[in-house]
């Protein structure tokens, strides 16, 4: 069996305790997308969404081997004091051995499930969800409501209109506006956008890198870095003018980028082989060239590597770049202009998806012989 770090993030999962096939089915597909993320999972001791998010991302776990303690927090309320119509006390249930914190009342529960969370996602819920949700707010936790997903009270959407009401005031870190209204879309396959909410909101290292000469194609660079990141969040994406903060060091915080990404892109424009001071050999030859020292950091640490080739650009020969690049020329270079700019950038996005997704699957547990 292998080993599996424990989460340094966890997400609250908080939902009404009336579910019909359709939200238990979202509360199952939420459970194991938080394992296939590598997120711990913050709960209630409700039936209803609480009960099938925890049994989902248990189950998920068990099937890779992992245990559901250090990962799995169930926020324990004795004599639950939810109650169903007619006054019938709302059944719980009861989480693995090490995962229950006790909590003696509401209000210690919505206290010990903000400090615990680094976000939150809502399915359906009523008063006490809203009441949760501007709690996190408040902290500085980014929330999703699902808005299609209903409520106890009020409107479908209600919780997702309060919280695009604060985005001025507190924006989700990571993500962009346009990217939080995808979440009004209904689910048809998996999560839909979810994931990639959360892995924009909750990124510590970039995902992707993208490499490119300053005298080359910038606006192109900039161009291709705005619209990846539009995917997948601005945090997950790194470019030096947007990546490097002021007063840091930008040749370590280039190094600390490159050792997290999973995908590197090195965009070539018609002068990426343009001659250094002496006017004769190409600045991508000289030892301390920027530029070479990120792709050859890309291409000897494992990432997958993409030449994207700009503005009519050509692949190099192989007599034209220096040996430790030489690897590059065995990638398949891929040509995006302005004619066909969304479709070829449509491709590269699934490509990288499917190295992300890859990276981040969980170690499962070994086959018996």
């Amino acid at each position: 069996m292998h080993a599996a770090a424990v989460p340094s993030k966890f997400v609250l999962v908080v939902g009404t305790g009336w579910t019909g096939s359709t939200k238990r089915q979202i509360a199952q597909q939420i459970g194991s997308t938080l394992v296939e993320c590598g997120y711990g999972l913050v709960c209630g001791n409700s039936t209803g969404v609480d009960r099938w998010v925890a049994d989902s991302y248990c189950a998920a776990l068990a099937a890779r081997g992992v245990p559901a303690e250090g990962r799995f927090v169930q926020l324990t309320l004795g004599g639950w004091r939810f109650f169903r119509r007619g006054g019938a006390p709302l059944p719980g249930f009861s989480a693995p051995p090490g995962c229950r914190v006790p909590v003696h009342d509401l209000e210690d529960w919505t206290r010990e499930s903000v400090e615990r969370c680094h976000a939150a996602v809502m399915v359906g819920g009523g008063r006490h969800a809203r009441g949760i949700a501007m709690q996190c707010i408040a902290h500085g936790r980014p929330v999703f409501p699902l808005p299609f997903m209903g409520g106890l009270t009020g409107n479908a959407d209600d919780l997702f209109r309060d919280v695009l009401r604060t985005w001025e005031g507190y924006p989700v870190p990571g993500v962009s506006r346009t990217q939080f209204l995808r979440l009004a879309e209904p689910w048809v396959v998996g999560t839909g956008p979810l994931a990639n909410l959360l892995r924009g909101t909750l990124a510590q290292t970039p995902d992707v890198f993208v490499s490119y000469r300053r005298s080359d194609a910038p606006a192109a660079a900039g161009r291709v870095a705005r619209d990846l990141a539009e995917h997948f969040g601005s945090r997950r994406v790194f470019l030096d003018v947007a990546g490097i903060a002021p007063s840091h060091a930008w040749d370590e915080t280039i190094r600390g980028a490159l050792a997290g990404a999973r995908a590197g892109i090195v965009v070539i424009g018609r002068d990426w082989l343009k001659p250094g001071p002496d006017g004769r050999t190409p600045r991508l030859h000289q030892a301390d060239d920027v530029v070479r020292a990120e792709i050859a950091a890309l291409l000897t640490g494992g990432q997958a590597v993409f030449p994207l080739l700009v503005e009519g650009a050509r692949l190099p020969d192989p007599d034209e770049l220096p040996a430790d690049l030489a690897p590059l020329l065995r990638r398949q270079a891929i040509p995006i202009g302005n004619a066909d700019w969304d479709t070829t950038l449509a491709l590269l996005v699934r490509e990288i998806e499917a190295v992300l997704q890859r990276a981040a699957q969980p170690p499962r547990r070994e086959a018996s012989a």
